[in-house]
């Protein structure tokens, strides 16, 4: 028997049946099979060696090699013997004999070495081909060496294994380097972990297997830091299938320690852009989710929710970044995006994302709006795989963000961005989500998301079609919006109701056709808010059907034509666009013919706002111009022998306020004065010849005069549509009169209110000559209550203040009427750059400044009496009330119905002596009442109040108001919520650019001016100034009054965006700067207790306003209060902050640089930000010394701080500290704490008069912006300052700060804890060395010691306040040492042990106080107290351990003893009844809560050590003593940083 047949048969005996030509067939298990083996080859040595060479003739077959790698075969079932073998070893498959053999110890080493030589002998032979990869012989050779039990020679295996290596192709490199980690023991991982290492440079190609074997190994950190180096430079080059492998090894092989390295280093070689662009030009077909920029961040996302130090580092980077926007920022912002997911870490990601969107424009890491909304759009994949992050944050940032803030900007940029990117299921939750802002009531949120939805559809309509119904189900709740936010939302659904117009589908037609449904029954309600309704949703329809874009103006002449017959399709659509278009426009006005006429002014009113903002077509534009022209001219407009014919006059009738002697244009107010007709003046004074007013003009509701001033609007935006800008066909409206009043005779007995009859005109008589002194309409004739002397104009006014009180009020509708005129004529006219339309506007501005004050001054006269004037009772302005309309079934056809003016009913209603139809029904007290009932209602038989009766039997009071429920604003109090808005045309009569010639002007009177400013301020601050406090729509104004008056419907104001309202304003800047030196220099020169600035006296000023009497000044001090407020508040307006707003900073800087004494036009043009924020500086800086008052230098200070903000990088921390003390002095910081300290000084008037917030800022910035060193001013503040008024209660006055007393000691003891905390959270502890941290720890803790000891000192009514301040501040200051100090303190200690021990042993001081206070709010049963306790408590627990585990970690435990913390009161005395008497008297620092031990005999001697007492053996026996507890301590302090 040869010894191949021998090997076959030990072989067969043992289990396995070799076949020729066959897979082997296994009849035993395997571990028996070895077992037998075994103990052959031991009986027989020569067994082993001829079976290793049996093997070797098996694998030197090229053929039927494979059949010895591949698992063999099991025997048949109906071998029983066998079948029992099987069912025992319950083997599902097989072996292959090589892998068989290996587990042989006498045979593995060989064949180990014989697999490893025949290796090589398949190079090339196998193809490239990877789907046969599985079927190689390499594999299968390699297979078998993989996950064996044991391995006997492990070093020579790897050694061979590395050999080969060495020479393969690089597929069987691939093969062997993925094989690695399986076949290779741990002892050898180090040794292969070297060799891959060298490789990763040489072997680009081989990255990827590399990666992951060194992955799988145990590698040294230096070997895995040569490693990363690697892989980083290869960023760059790698291709973008590669780099998720790549980002994954880098960040799971990364450590706590290097982990910020890395990560910087990863952020400047990963360039995001060009894996997109590359992977695109690549592969086309591979789904979305597998491209490589959605599975780089699937790796980040793996490995950041894994590792607790990745997050923790990639946070602090980002929030302490300080390079530019790049492609790092995307990664960046899907990290902050996968960490907010983690609940633990929301707070902190939204505080950085706070931080980001709320940097300054001169910081380059800001993100903006359009770096955000570019980002979506480019990378759409990842943030889809993103989206639920995406779409939380952004509506964080809805609900958070303020009205117009920066944050709404980039929540809105986000949404759209992300609409217009992504798919359909993230397009419904947007939706969705937005629809769920709308409804929750906050104004933020509402003003945000409508104003979303308009942009999605006007930059994606068809993407947001499918979706309209989730803004449709937002129409059963507009009631309770504002009317912007509704005209938001019905502009929204105009856009998706007429997008397929030129298709004609059945859904759009039926979409359009629900919308006018919902309007015609708005519009036909009895309730004036669903009116108000119906007319915002018809005009917003009308907007977008005879749209300036939506129509072309040959298809809509073909349409007026009428010849359609060869029509496209399109041009067919809009011919029917244009028949909708006109629909909606009769039925507008079909509406207004049942209404009041506050409706139709209404209407007047939105179509103007639509016109304004090219919003209708040419042709829709002349059909309404005309009609409202023609209408306009019949009512209002007369001339004097018109008035003559009308009016019974003793002469020719006197007509006041004109501005053209010439002009006899004339506008007839009286007729239409509702109060007239009611008192029956206008029977006594209208000729009996002359026909009824019914005949030509609706009766409704309210007075005509209501509609007035929005008809006017009208008129003037249509003819600008229509004129190109110009005015010059209705110039005359400028310069006409006005008729107030008939020549009524006022010498007539007074009659009161309550005996006048209605109707009777027996109470007034006219006067006999024009001349006479008694005629009042000669009183007022010309300008007499506007241009005349002052004292001739009071003299006036006091007496027709005693005119009889029917009279006076009818001249209060007259005056009301005139007032609202002529802000529409300056609203009108005041962009009218013709040198003689600018002048005439000047003179309104003028008059109306005077009409106003005297309006006011009547309105007082009759207030509280019975005939008290409001614009809302006479129905002069849009109804608020929610009760019902009244609604004649037939047009009125008599006089009015006068009722008690102390009724709701309207001036204009029914005459009781005429027949009516019964199907008239009047409106009183919110009822609808018929003829009968009306007139019982008049005879007293009915009560006049049922409302107000069923409100008394619920306990409840009715608020007071002038009309119903409307409003309760009291008109003689404030007049200026009633009357109309200026626009921003209004404000173009300040920009003194376009003056022709300066010497004939008119001026502006400083009353004028001051009209002019308070209108101004009032829209910028609507504006341009961060509402943070969140406002609920139902408990605010009524709706539609956010901003803007109740006399102004539609809001031009009001429905603008802040960027919208800076740029009207940004023209007019630089003027308002000539008009505050204007202002501030006449004030200088009329009151002498201010210096005049030397630049004031060194320029030849033209003059801006007229002075015409000393008692004008005090209209210049208000002047110069809106003034500065106006200017600062621009200048603090968040959107100069970011970098799209880059070339309206600058135009700001060089308006403030332009005034200055030293900077003229050409030298601006070459000047940096920094520079132009320098000559600003100087500027504001050089008006304060002109300021008399301490609130106009706080505001001087605001706009200090606000241009330094600008230039953050100019005159940095660093640069200061290399200046000398003059120089930081001359520094803007230096000069703005300088400035800061002489306004707390009282180096101006009035520092009484300062608020506690404005003490807090002032406190605030002469600390921080100190230039020499804030920290020591704060301790000096805390120890010197702050206990001056203390020392003496009597006196309560600190020597040192002169508006410190006992009166302001709250809010500056409140600013200097919150700047000391402030200023340890913003100090850079890492950069101080260990003496320097010391140093700087100590000053620290002897402010916060002495500042905790004040509040033993406070009496009881100061506790209140301050007391409260204390544990605020001292949480946060815990909280900055727990966090931040003591680990710092732990690095040092060794070298710096005592100076350690002294820092803690102070601020043991202060964590004992702060325990007190905590006593005592439960004492106090201050529930304002107690909110603060629970989390400070908390803070000084953690703060003990904190220091526990310092002196653990130091083996000091010896210093530092725990137990009970005495019970002391707020003073620091014990409390008596919580310890026994005979503890009274003995230590009282044996068990206090972190007792150090170097304290010395007194808390005195303590305060005045140099140096506390060296840690003695104590220390050293305690130690071991406290070892034990160290496991708990630590578990504790791991347990406080989890809550």
């Amino acid at each position: 028997m040869n010894s191949s047949q021998r090997c076959r048969q030990a072989i067969d005996s043992c289990g396995v049946d070799i076949v020729e030509d066959g897979l082997p067939i296994q009849k035993a298990p395997s571990a028996l099979f070895r077992y037998k083996l075994s103990e052959a080859i031991r009986e027989d040595e020569d067994l082993g060696s001829q079976l290793g060479d049996f093997l070797d003739n098996l694998l030197s077959n090229h053929d039927s090699i494979s059949l010895y790698l591949d698992p063999m075969s099991q025997a048949q079932p109906d071998d029983t013997e066998l079948s029992t073998v099987t069912d025992v070893a319950g083997m599902p498959q097989t072996e292959s004999l090589v892998r068989l053999m290996l587990g042989v110890d006498a045979l593995q080493t060989r064949l180990i070495s014989t697999l490893l030589e025949k290796f090589p002998e398949y190079i090339g032979d196998e193809g490239n081909d990877e789907e046969a990869g599985a079927t190689k012989i390499s594999a299968k050779l390699l297979r078998q060496l993989r996950w064996l039990d044991y391995v006997i020679d492990s070093s020579g295996l790897t050694e061979k294994l590395l050999e080969t290596l060495g020479f393969v192709p690089v597929d069987m490199q691939r093969e062997i380097i993925l094989a690695l980690p399986d076949i290779i023991s741990d002892s050898d991982t180090n040794e292969v972990s070297k060799v891959l290492a060298g490789m990763l440079n040489e072997t680009p190609e081989l990255m990827l297997c590399i990666l992951e074997t060194l992955g799988s190994l145990e590698c040294s950190s230096g070997l895995l830091q040569e490693a990363r180096s690697s892989v980083i430079s290869q960023l760059l080059s790698a291709e973008p299938i590669d780099i998720p492998v790549m980002m994954r090894f880098l960040l799971q092989s990364v450590s706590s320690d290097v982990a910020t390295p890395t990560i910087l280093r990863i952020r400047k070689r990963l360039d995001l852009e060009s894996v997109v662009l590359a992977s695109r030009y690549q592969d086309r077909s591979k789904d979305i989710d597998q491209t490589p920029d959605v599975l780089i961040f699937d790796a980040i996302a793996a490995c950041l929710r894994s590792h607790k130090h990745l997050r923790d580092a990639w946070l602090k980077i980002i929030s302490t970044d300080t390079d530019d926007v790049g492609s790092h920022t995307t990664l960046d912002i899907v990290v902050l995006l996968i960490i907010h997911q983690i609940t633990t870490y929301t707070k902190r990601v939204e505080s950085i994302l706070r931080n980001k969107i709320d940097s300054v424009s001169s910081q380059p890491t800001a993100y903006t709006p359009q770096l955000v909304e570019t980002t979506i759009q480019k990378f759409p994949a990842v943030f889809s795989t993103q989206f639920a992050a995406l779409l939380s944050v952004s509506s964080w940032l809805i609900r958070t963000s303020s009205l117009g803030s920066q944050g709404s900007r980039v929540a809105q940029a986000i949404v759209v961005g992300a609409f217009g990117a992504m798919g359909m299921f993230q397009r419904q939750e947007i939706s969705g989500e937005l629809a769920v802002h709308i409804g929750s009531g906050n104004l933020n949120e509402v003003d945000t998301a409508t104003r979303i939805y308009l942009e999605l559809a006007q930059r994606h309509p068809r993407e947001l079609r499918p979706f309209a119904v989730f803004i449709k189900g937002l129409l059963d709740y507009v009631d309770n919006l504002s009317i912007d936010h509704i005209r938001s939302i019905f502009d929204t659904l105009g856009i998706l109701s007429t997008l397929n117009n030129s298709s004609g589908s059945a859904q759009d037609d039926s979409m359009f056709n629900d919308l006018y449904i919902y309007v015609r029954k708005q519009l036909s309600s009895v309730y004036s808010k669903y009116n108000r309704i119906g007319v915002v949703g018809t005009v917003s329809l009308l907007r977008q059907l005879g749209g300036e874009n939506s129509l072309d103006t040959a298809r809509v002449e073909e349409a007026a034509g009428g010849s359609s017959t060869m029509a496209t399709q399109p041009q067919a659509a809009n011919i029917q666009a244009l028949r909708r278009a006109v629909q909606l426009l009769e039925m507008l006005m079909d509406s207004g013919r049942h209404q009041s006429w506050t409706f139709v002014s209404m209407t007047y009113d939105e179509l103007a706002h639509i016109v304004e903002t090219k919003g209708l077509h040419r042709q829709l534009l002349t059909w309404l111009h005309e009609n409202v022209s023609s209408r306009f001219a019949a009512q209002f407009l007369s001339d004097i022998d018109g008035l003559a014919e009308r009016y019974v006059c003793p002469g020719q009738p006197s007509v006041a306020l004109s501005l053209d002697e010439e002009e006899t244009t004339v506008l007839d107010i009286f007729n239409h004065n509702g109060d007239a007709a009611g008192y029956g003046m206008h029977k006594l004074a209208k000729r009996q010849d002359q026909p009824e007013d019914s005949e030509s003009v609706p009766r409704l509701r309210g007075c005509m005069l209501a509609c007035l001033p929005s008809l006017l609007r009208l008129i003037q935006v249509c003819e600008k549509a229509l004129s190109q800008n110009s005015l010059a066909e209705i110039d005359a409206l400028l310069v006409c009169g006005i008729f107030l009043l008939p020549p009524i005779d006022i010498a007539t007995p007074q009659t009161s209110f309550v005996s006048l009859e209605p109707g009777i005109s027996g109470s007034f008589t006219i006067a006999d000559s024009s001349s006479s002194a008694n005629n009042a309409s000669r009183l007022l004739a010309g300008n007499a209550l506007v241009d005349v002397n002052e004292d001739e104009r009071r003299a006036l006014l006091d007496s027709i203040c005693h005119w009889q009180p029917e009279l006076r009020r009818i001249l209060c509708s007259s005056l009301y009427t005139a007032a609202n005129w002529i802000r529409e004529i300056v609203n009108a006219f005041a962009d009218q750059n013709t040198e003689e339309s600018r002048a005439r506007v000047i003179q309104r501005v003028n008059q109306l400044a005077h009409i106003e004050a005297d309006l006011e001054a009547l309105a007082v006269s009759l207030r509280g009496t019975a005939g008290e004037f409001h614009p809302g009772a006479a129905g002069l302005i849009p109804e608020l009330s929610d009760s019902l309309s009244a609604r004649p079934s037939v047009p009125f056809g008599g006089q009015a119905l006068r009722i008690q003016p102390s009724t709701s009913i309207d001036a204009q209603a029914i005459e009781p002596n005429e027949p009516h139809s019964s199907g008239l029904l009047v409106e009183a007290g919110g009822l609808l009442l018929s003829q009968e009932d009306t007139r019982k209602l008049v005879s007293g038989t009915i009560d006049m109040q049922p409302a107000e009766a069923s409100m008394k039997k619920r306990g409840r009071k009715r608020k007071s108001g002038g009309f119903g429920t409307s409003t309760t604003e009291d008109f003689a109090k404030s007049l200026y919520p009633f009357l109309r808005e200026l626009s921003f045309s209004a404000f173009q009569i300040l920009d003194l650019s376009h003056e022709h010639s300066a010497e004939h002007r008119p001026l502006l009177s400083p009353y004028g001016l001051w009209v002019i400013l308070r209108e101004l301020s009032a829209a910028v601050s609507s504006k341009l100034v961060r509402r943070a406090e969140k406002r609920h729509l139902w408990a605010s104004k009524p709706p539609g009054l956010q901003f803007g008056t109740l006399a102004t419907f539609s809001s031009n104001i009001a429905s603008s965006t802040a960027s919208k309202m800076f740029a009207n304003l940004l023209p007019i800047f630089p003027s308002l700067l000539a008009f505050l030196d204007c202002c501030l220099e006449t004030r200088a020169r009329y009151c002498h207790d201010v210096s005049m600035p030397d630049r004031f006296s060194s320029r030849n000023r033209p003059r801006l306003i007229s002075i015409d009497a000393p008692d004008d000044v005090a209209a210049v001090e208000q002047c110069i209060d809106l003034l500065l407020q106006t200017v600062s508040t621009v200048l603090h307006w968040d959107g100069l902050q970011i970098g799209s707003e880059h070339s309206s900073l600058v135009a700001i800087l060089s308006a403030l640089a332009r005034q200055g004494q030293h900077t003229d036009d050409e030298e601006l043009a070459d000047m940096e930000v920094s520079a132009l924020v320098r000559r600003s500086f100087d500027y504001i800086l050089g008006i304060a010394p002109a300021v008399a008052v301490s609130s106009r230098a706080l505001d001087i200070l605001r706009m200090l701080v606000a241009v330094r903000g600008f230039a953050p990088l100019y005159e940095t921390k660093e640069e200061v500290c290399c200046m000398g003390a003059e120089q930081r002095n001359n520094t803007m910081d230096g000069q703005i704490s300088s400035f800061a300290q002489r306004v707390l000084n009282a180096e101006w008037q009035g520092s009484e008069s300062l608020k506690p917030v404005d003490l807090e800022y002032l406190v605030a910035q002469h600390i921080t912006k100190n230039p020499h060193d804030s920290m020591q001013l704060a301790y000096e503040y805390a120890t010197q300052i702050l206990p001056g008024p203390l020392q003496d209660m009597a006196d309560g006055v600190d020597k040192t700060l002169a508006v410190l007393r006992l009166s302001t000691f709250a809010p500056c003891y409140k600013a200097v804890s919150q700047t000391l905390a402030a200023l340890v959270q913003n100090a850079k502890l890492n950069e101080l060395s260990g003496s320097d941290l010391l140093q700087f720890c100590s000053v620290v803790v002897d402010a916060w010691m002495e500042l905790c000891r004040i509040t033993q000192k406070l009496n009881q009514s100061m506790q209140r306040s301050v007391l409260h301040l204390a544990l605020r501040s001292g949480y946060t200051m815990t909280d900055v040492f727990a966090k931040t100090i003591i680990p710092r303190l732990d690095a040092c200690f060794f070298a710096h042990r005592e100076e350690v021990v002294a820092v803690l042993q102070r601020m043991q001081k202060c964590t004992r106080i702060l325990q007190s206070i905590c006593n005592h709010s439960k004492v106090s049963k201050d529930t304002k107290l107690q909110s603060a306790v629970p989390q400070t408590k908390r803070k000084l627990e953690q703060l003990i351990f904190q220091v526990y585990m310092l002196m653990s970690n130091n083996d000091s435990l010896g210093a530092i003893d725990l137990g009970t913390l005495k019970h002391r009161d707020v003073h620091g005395q014990l409390v008596g009844s919580q310890i026994p008497r005979d503890q009274l008297e003995s230590d009282s620092e044996s068990l206090e809560s972190l007792d150090v031990s170097m304290a010395s005999e007194s808390e005195q001697s303590e305060d005045n050590a140099a140096a506390p007492q060296r840690i003695t053996e104590k220390a050293r026996r305690g130690n071991g003593r406290a070892i034990g507890s160290r496991n708990k301590i630590g578990k504790r302090i791991e347990l406080l940083q989890r809550r």
